[in-house]
């Protein structure tokens, strides 16, 4: 990697801190958060480019510093040869105006590369979240094919005593091959994740699980911190500091358009020999263009009329940026807050009155004063808030990482 890009990367893993992960366990080839973004930044196809870009910018800064070359022209006639040696002198600090653009161009393309370095690392990570998601998914409609795998026991055992009917029989045994078809299909789903998500590094998804708990959100600092936190580093925001440096970008092109329209003047001092006489004499000579006697006036107009306009455009872009990127954080901040709460009320609330609704009902039916459809309803009941849970677990650290991406920093190191 460039030694120009390495500052970039230094509080890019932050990401990760932000998720809770066991240490990897090479036994049962298991992959961490941390290691898939290690992969990321080491094989990216995206990321590999950018070392290129900086490349033939550094080549273009050193071709901005060379000085037009002296020029050595011999001219032979009949009876006279004449040596020139000329220069041409840039009027307008055009040479240094040169390297100021091509330097303003390696801002840019290095903030440039902030920003795809964050979107790379956030979309692996969201990649990652959505196969945990779905390996929880797993774990959880596993449990519950074993719940109906053991009420489906019960009910043939009551329907054999004569205590149901045996449509009650079908009944459960048509949700258990329902679970079962989904299940199927829930482990082809997670075979394209695992690929899906070892393409962030151009790898094959040949790792057996990735690692972590959902159920662990990282303690954050409350909503006016984040506020705070957020008011503070606005101007140090990766996305505006990118905008800044297209806007520094256009000042120099302006710059170097206007230099561009001044004349340059050739100077040249050369020795003639006269081939009768013998006779030799010095010549000067001296080159310039007569801008002035153009009608059109400076002959770099057009493009100095062309820069002047995507200034003005990029200045104004800036701060529509700042106001682009408040508006996004704010909007992230309040889903957060919103499925925060969510999370905690599932937890706290929902599922332990669901998970005793279930206990009774199964006790009731036992003794035969519930239906099946009152058994099976309070089992969908359970297992429809903990797909829930997940999946406000999985917007959670979502919005985390959002923010964080936005930021450009952990909100949680932040504390």
């Amino acid at each position: 990697m460039n030694k120009h890009l390495m500052p970039a990367c230094a509080g890019l893993l932050m990401l990760a801190c932000t998720f809770p992960v066991l240490a990897a366990d090479r036994a049962d080839n298991s992959l961490s958060l941390q290691q898939a973004l290690q992969l990321t930044l080491q094989d990216n196809a995206e990321l590999k480019n950018y070392p290129f870009y900086v490349r033939q910018i550094e080549g273009n800064i050193q071709q901005a510093k060379i000085t037009p070359t002296a020029v050595a022209d011999l001219k032979v006639s009949k009876y006279e040869t004449t040596l020139t040696l000329s220069q041409n002198f840039e009027l307008g600090n055009k040479r240094q105006t040169r390297i100021g653009f091509n330097t303003a161009q390696q801002q840019q393309v290095q903030a440039e590369f902030t920003i795809a370095k964050l979107d790379v690392l956030a979309e692996t990570s969201r990649r990652y979240y959505r196969l945990l998601a779905s390996q929880k998914q797993k774990t959880l409609l596993t449990t519950r094919i074993g719940q109906e795998q053991r009420a489906l026991k019960i009910i043939n055992k009551r329907a054999k005593a004569g205590s149901v009917a045996q449509a009650d029989v079908a009944n459960m045994a048509l949700r258990l091959a329902r679970s079962n078809n989904t299940l199927e299909q829930l482990q082809y789903r997670i075979k394209l994740e695992k690929n899906r998500l070892a393409a962030m590094w151009l790898g094959a998804g040949n790792f057996n699980k990735v690692m972590g708990k959902l159920s662990q959100i990282p303690k954050l600092p409350d909503a006016n911190q984040r506020a705070k936190i957020i008011s503070q580093r606005l101007d140090k925001l990766p996305d505006y500091r990118y905008q800044v440096a297209l806007s520094r970008l256009a000042d120099t092109r302006l710059k170097l358009a206007q230099a561009n329209g001044r004349a340059d003047i050739n100077i040249g001092l050369g020795l003639r020999h006269n081939d009768n006489t013998g006779n030799q004499s010095l010549v000067l000579n001296a080159a310039m263009p007569l801008n002035f006697l153009n009608s059109s006036g400076n002959p770099n107009r057009g493009r100095i009329t062309s820069a002047q306009a995507q200034q003005q455009l990029s200045l104004e872009q800036i701060e529509r940026k700042r106001s682009e990127l408040e508006i996004e954080l704010t909007g992230i901040q309040q889903n957060l807050e919103k499925d925060l709460r969510l999370a905690q009320r599932i937890n706290k609330q929902l599922l332990p009155l669901a998970s005793e609704l279930l206990s009774n009902t199964q006790k009731a039916y036992r003794q035969g004063q519930y239906t099946v459809l009152q058994w099976i309803d309070a089992q969908d009941q359970v297992f429809n808030l903990e797909q829930d849970l997940i999946d406000s677990q999985v917007r959670i650290f979502n919005q985390i990482l959002e923010l964080e991406r936005i930021l450009g920093q952990s909100i949680v190191s932040a504390q």
